[in-house]
């Protein structure tokens, strides 16, 4: 979804000419030295996307915001994200409010932020408010392409380590399988497998799961564990 930016002097492309499956709608040609947006629409090719790709730029040249807006034109099409991001960035993808109230921005104002431009926080958010409801008119956009794109995905964020957002642990996967797990050999060895890989990766430990005397140590304690019913944790384990 381009980013809410205000422009004059064109008009905003129709929907139907980037509402098609497969074509993620990224904005339009824009002239560095007359500063303005040319005729034509930029369309990114969902297929393109089937292997590797790298996205490169300078600091503050839009990276990230670039990377945002294939996730949410992919989320829009039905096609699913995983993101690895360290740094946080991305989720500001959960910050959309197809009601464009200044409300809905308050909560996400910094005091500090609103004070250097003169306003409280109430009017800084209802300044933001009004320059996407404006940026986003400008690029054909309005509140309902945000209703669909939060339609379309479910997003999630989850922190290792922390509980900022939802939690992860390594832990949790020491429980005992299922019964029906449990009876099939192939899969309960699979799972102990698994398991065994991830914890001694954790620590360091690279491992052959046939020749590795720790997974093999790892694999075995799992396995009279698991067969009993019996949950572990790293106490236990250890």
């Amino acid at each position: 979804m381009a980013r809410a930016k205000t422009t004059t002097g064109w008009q905003a492309p129709p929907v139907a000419d980037y509402e098609k499956l497969g074509a993620f709608y990224l904005g339009r040609p824009y002239d560095l030295v007359a500063k303005a947006p040319q005729p034509g629409l930029i369309a990114y090719d969902s297929k393109d996307l089937v292997t590797h790709a790298v996205c490169v730029g300078m600091t503050g040249s839009g990276k990230t915001g670039l990377c945002v807006d294939l996730i949410e034109e992919a989320a829009l099409d039905g096609v699913p994200t995983i993101a690895i991001d360290p740094k946080g960035d991305l989720a500001n993808l959960l910050l959309t409010f197809p009601d464009l109230r200044p409300e809905d921005f308050r909560p996400w104002v910094e005091e500090e932020e609103a004070a250097k431009k003169g306003q409280t926080a109430d009017e800084f958010a209802a300044a933001e408010a009004e320059r996407w409801r404006e940026g986003l008119a400008a690029w054909g956009q309005d509140g309902e392409r945000i209703r669909r794109l939060r339609a379309a995905a479910d997003f999630a964020i989850y922190t290792p380590g922390s509980r900022s957002g939802i939690p992860l642990s390594i832990v949790r996967s020491f429980a005992a399988p299922s019964e029906a797990v449990r009876a099939d050999e192939e899969l309960l060895n699979d799972r102990v497998s698994g398991t065994a890989t991830g914890l001694l990766a954790l620590v360091g430990v690279e491992t052959d799961p046939v020749q590795s005397r720790e997974h093999i140590l790892v694999s075995t304690l799992l396995t009279q564990a698991w067969q009993q019913g019996q949950d572990l944790d790293l106490g236990s384990l250890i």
